[in-house]
């Protein structure tokens, strides 16, 4: 098996192809199903809701299992490597943070949720050669998130979702008055 890098393989090619014909075509068969409950066939008016819909949904599942059929057929050539371990390392060491930034914001609201994420990054920085100091990481990650209100709740009149902590401060500004 081939490598793009030094590191073995996490996956390999052929199966990447296979996985995804396979997903494709049960995307187009949902909606092909999906479609047949709206109505496929010609009305008085013209096609039913369900017509087009239901002909793309054919034709994905076509494709991709003729796709599916050429991966089964080139399954030789396709023996590379699709990714490696320490390529899907790197990958999800930005995946990870970013699913936590996304998760985290119903709970903390973007602001906290920025602040968080940029000071993340900025405190893991190990390629510089001298790292962020503390005192950089939190002003820049509290200026982002300073910037952002500035611009978008204050300037834009488009607030952001601050979540509970927004409540938390709006009721302690209501309790020293």
């Amino acid at each position: 098996m081939s490598h793009s890098s030094d590191s073995p393989a996490l996956v390999g090619t052929r199966w990447v192809e296979l996985g995804l014909a396979l997903f494709t075509t049960l995307i187009g068969v949902v909606v092909m199903f999906g479609s047949v409950e709206q109505g496929i066939g010609w009305g008085d008016s013209g096609p039913e809701p369900g017509y087009f819909p239901f002909y793309i949904g054919l034709l994905l599942s076509a494709a991709s299992v003729g796709n599916g059929v050429l991966t089964v057929v080139r399954w030789q050539a396709l023996s590379l490597s699709f990714v490696s371990r320490s390529a899907f390392k790197q990958v999800l060491s930005v995946f990870i943070p970013i699913a936590l930034f996304v998760g985290a914001m119903p709970f903390t609201g973007i602001y906290v949720a920025s602040a968080c994420f940029i000071a993340w990054f900025m405190w893991r920085d190990k390629v510089r050669v001298k790292p962020y100091g503390k005192w950089m990481i939190g002003t820049v990650s509290l200026g982002a998130v300073l910037a952002s209100y500035l611009i978008f709740a204050l300037w834009f009149k488009v607030p952001l979702d601050a979540g509970p902590m927004a409540d938390w401060i709006s009721l302690a500004g209501r309790s020293f008055k």
